[in-house]
């Protein structure tokens, strides 16, 4: 710790604190431009000058400069006064007056800065920019001329994001901040500089001119696509939100998004969405009354149970209310068929990690990633899946010079991270690498085996997964792979991190199950900041595994529901949340069944082409319209407010809940969440430790920091699988959307709107096509049309295509497998 003294105040710090850190600490004002927290300091707009006593008088950055001991530094005197305003008329000569008409009003640092500084008028005269706006992309307006050169949209998006849209160019007085070769603005749109830029040189398009920033309500959440749990600000006016707010102070994402977050909210203010129940009467759907629509499902379902049997399929979007909500209701219900997720993507969870560490969730939160020595990433697409995570990960390496190794099918973000290695497998033989580094460690007696059971089992198991043969059938690299495993035993700190959802089932308990193998043979999980992270898809995939979710005693899973549907075995389906029709492997399988079930109620945002099958429709509520809590995947449960009202006659899913209940005959009231969330503590002792009114702006996390695990087994995860054939087809999760719901927002759909095969510039060359191009893909039985993407990710003879577009039916094409073999004609 340091001692200083700032304007007469005594100030004690960390050494590695600097001047206006310790000032700011201190409750002393001092005015910036160019700093913000997560960026590395800079020093470019001098607003922040001070003097320090013992430098002889001279103003230096307050922003840059260490503390010292003893240091003696004065803020504000009359000099830095005159010096700070003479910074400021230099910024405002060549500076466009048009604030009128500039949505950063309000809210703009210059202008905040002018008015405390002083400086009305100018005693310099200069030429006013005249640059044309980059009104190129959908999403963020570049307007250069009211640019003050801070650096930040540069830093961010290098430091935090690790792009690199951004640098200077040219000199002096002709310095301005500019794209690759001074072009429209094309990048992966995550907004990050619109949130650093502390003028109105980079604003967010789809909410110009929408309203002044005094004019919204600000509205912390938490958001609706994945399981990273980034706090939201919504900013509301009226009945609907208009933006996103950026908001540092609170939440554990220090307010960095993605895409999806910052720009896929649109779709809680649709026209489409759902504003009444309906019914099925002469083969239409009809408007209906509520009390109708849930009599129609109560009797329904009763009949079902007095049968074949009724089963519940949900998604992983509801709050932890809500899924208890609906555990009361399967139980009054009186069936076991219980289910989430396609029932087979979570298993990685359930049953890969619960059978070897014995807890079904992460074991550290995401914070101590930054810190990690060397980070694993499994599957390349990681960053695609969870982008804030990714970018803590390039924190991890720029900051801290974390060795980064990624093992995939494809090249990804990641790959292209300073020292980044990556182990580039055949698909589906990812589960061989991991393997073949487990024995590596237990070859070269670096393995940690102590307290470990099943060693000399998966010893014996791991016979054929030598490094040499796993790299012969893998393609990747002998060297790497050996150098990998040493690495992560040999690290102090060490991450390994997987994501798992929809479109990736195929192998994910046995992937899961070989990660946490490495994980245990390396002494990751529960070492302090050390840890294994297994990421789910939505937003609440941690809580519906918490919760129980799942199928429950002899009950069905999701799978099983289904083929008991097309076989005649189950009378009802009730689906909340999802649209298996859309997003489900096995497309003509999940039509069929459908079509089978006597009996099928849909309870949605949207009508989905699984809802246009229903019997009975019930309209629900987006996240921004509930009151609850979330839990991510890194354990941290967070509140989720409400910011609008729900959209007509439509109800929050624990709202519908209570009053199926009710005419089912029981009573559960849903009118607060914290009575809930107590009742939740009785059947899930992690949570029991929390009440409702503890969770802060930060969340809680059950299990602490770093969790200790109960078990410590390996167990053998088997052999991968991989197809011949002339193409092999993955797929997963594009960067612009999550699931099926980001292609109702405009944000995410302006940037991607349709689905497309990708596939390598060799093969493209080969194939005699360009982007754009539309191509038969052939397999399963099934042909498709797609348009083409050309790059350079993707192995020759290995195909992507996202999954989120119903209308593509890329799911058709896929059964669940890890990798499917087709043909690809022009």
């Amino acid at each position: 710790m340091v001692n200083l003294t700032i304007d007469g105040k005594q100030v004690t710090i960390s050494k590695t604190a600097t001047l206006y850190e310790a000032a700011k600490e201190a409750g002393i004002h001092i005015p910036v431009l160019c700093y913000a927290k997560k960026l590395l300091p800079y020093g470019a707009c001098r607003v922040c000058l001070v003097e320090v006593e013992q430098m002889k008088g001279r103003l230096i950055p307050s922003c840059t400069t260490p503390v010292g001991e003893g240091m003696v530094v004065i803020t504000n005197s009359e000099e830095i006064k005159k010096v700070r305003k003479t910074v400021m008329e230099f910024l405002l000569v060549n500076h466009v007056l048009d604030c009128p008409v500039c949505d950063k009003g309000g809210e703009c640092d210059l202008q905040d800065l002018t008015y405390e500084l002083g400086a009305t008028s100018n005693r310099f005269e200069g030429e006013k920019f005249d640059l044309p706006t980059d009104e190129v992309n959908p999403l963020i307006e570049r307007n250069m001329n009211r640019c003050v050169l801070c650096g930040k949209c540069v830093r961010v998006c290098d430091e935090i994001v690790g792009y690199g849209s951004y640098s200077f160019i040219n000199r002096g007085f002709e310095t301005k901040i500019a794209t690759a070769f001074d072009r429209g603005l094309d990048c992966e749109f995550c907004g990050q500089c619109l949130s650093m830029c502390p003028v109105g040189a980079l604003l967010p398009r789809p909410f110009k001119f929408k309203a002044r920033p005094w004019q919204l309500k600000e509205v912390d959440s938490v958001c609706g696509y994945c399981g990273n749990g980034c706090t939201v600000t919504l900013g509301v006016l009226g009945d609907k939100v208009e933006t996103i707010r950026f908001n540092d102070k609170i939440g554990v994402n220090d307010g960095n998004l993605c895409v999806r977050g910052r720009f896929g909210y649109s779709y809680v203010n649709h026209d489409d969405r759902l504003t009444k129940p309906l019914v099925r009467k002469d083969g239409e759907l009809v408007e209906t009354t509520w009390d109708e629509a849930l009599q129609v499902v109560a009797d329904g379902l009763s009949k079902a149970q007095q049968g074949q049997g009724a089963g519940i399929l949900s998604g992983a979007r509801l709050t932890n209310e809500e899924f208890y909500a609906l555990k009361h209701v399967a139980k009054t219900l009186g069936t076991e068929n219980l289910d989430h997720s396609g029932g087979e993507c979570y298993k990685g969870v359930t049953e890969g990690l619960k059978g070897t560490i014995g807890v079904a969730a992460s074991t550290a939160t995401f914070p101590q990633i930054e810190k990690a020595d060397v980070v694993l990433a499994i599957r390349s697409d990681f960053y695609e899946t969870h982008p804030v995570v990714g970018m803590v990960i390039n924190q991890a390496v720029r900051r801290n010079d974390a060795k980064l190794l990624v093992l995939g099918d494809k090249r990804g973000k990641l790959d292209k991270l300073p020292g980044a290695k990556t182990l580039l497998s055949q698909p589906g033989l990812e589960l061989d690498v991991l393997n073949a580094m487990a024995k590596v460690l237990l070859d070269e007696g670096l393995a940690q085996t102590e307290g470990v059971e099943g060693v000399e089992e998966l010893k014996a198991a791991l016979a054929d997964f030598s490094p040499a043969q796993v790299a012969k059938r893998s393609g990747v690299n002998v060297e790497l792979l050996q150098s990998a495993a040493r690495q992560l035993v040999g690290a102090k700190n060490a991450a390994i991190l997987m994501a798992y959802g929809l479109p990736y089932q195929g192998l994910n308990k046995e992937l899961a199950t070989a990660t946490a193998n490495l994980a245990l043979l390396a002494g990751i999980p529960g070492r302090e900041g050390s840890g294994l992270y297994l990421c789910g898809e939505k937003s609440n995939s941690q809580g519906a595994i918490d919760l129980g979710v799942l199928p429950q005693g002899s009950g069905k899973g999701a799978q099983a529901m289904l083929g008991a549907a097309i076989e005649g075995k189950l009378d009802a389906l009730y689906i909340v949340a999802e649209d298996p029709l859309s997003s489900y492997p096995d497309r003509d399988r999940t039509a069929k069944a459908l079509e089978k079930v006597p009996f099928l109620v849909v309870q949605d945002l949207f009508l989905s082409a699984t809802a246009l099958q229903a019997d009975v429709v019930l309209p629900a509520a987006s996240f921004a319209e509930k009151d609850g809590t979330f839990t991510n995947a890194e354990r941290r449960i967070q509140r989720v407010r409400p910011g609008i009202p729900s959209p007509g006659e439509a109800r929050t899913d624990g709202a519908i809940f209570a009053a199926l209940a009710g005419k089912l005959g029981s009573k559960l009231s849903f009118t607060a969440p914290a009575s809930i969330f107590a009742e939740i503590g009785k059947e899930v002792p992690a949570y029991a430790e929390f009440s409702f009114s503890e969770i802060g702006p930060q969340g809680v996390v059950w299990g602490g920091e770093t969790l200790q695990i109960a078990n410590r087994k390996v167990v053998f995860a088997g052999a991968g699988e991989t197809v011949d054939g002339d193409f092999k087809l993955v797929t997963g999760s594009a960067l612009y959307h999550s699931g099926t719901v980001s292609t109702k927002a405009k944000g995410p759909t302006a940037v991607l709107d349709e689905a497309y095969v990708e596939l390598s510039r060799e093969d493209a060359k080969e194939l005699a096509v360009v982007d754009g191009d539309l191509v038969k893909v052939a397999g399963n039985g099934t042909e498709l049309k797609l348009k083409v993407k050309v790059g350079n990710r993707l192995p020759k003879g290995v195909l992507f295509a996202p999954y989120h577009f119903a209308e593509a039916q890329v799911n058709r094409l896929y059964k669940g497998e890890a990798v499917v073999s087709v043909k690809v004609i022009k």
